[in-house]
């Protein structure tokens, strides 16, 4: 799974800046929101680099993932 500097996984767009991704990349689409450089392994809350520290916002991007994970299953 993709890090940043700090530790922080790499989510959604921010993973195709880490010229690591293009390395490993095997996906032909976009990546989702939330979705980490695993094809449909998602990440929210402190784990995930660009996160609002909070509570509120963990639960918020948690429930978010749920959505993707059905788009994600049906294109398999």
């Amino acid at each position: 799974m993709l890090r940043d500097a700090k530790g922080f996984v790499l989510t959604g767009r921010d993973r195709l800046a880490d010229a690591a991704y293009a390395r490993i990349r095997k996906e032909r689409r976009e990546p989702m929101p939330l979705e980490t450089s695993v094809p449909g392994v998602f990440a929210a809350g402190d784990v995930r680099a660009g996160a609002m520290n909070r509570v509120a916002s963990a639960v918020g991007e948690g429930s978010m993932v749920v959505p993707f994970a059905h788009e994600y299953l049906a294109l398999t």
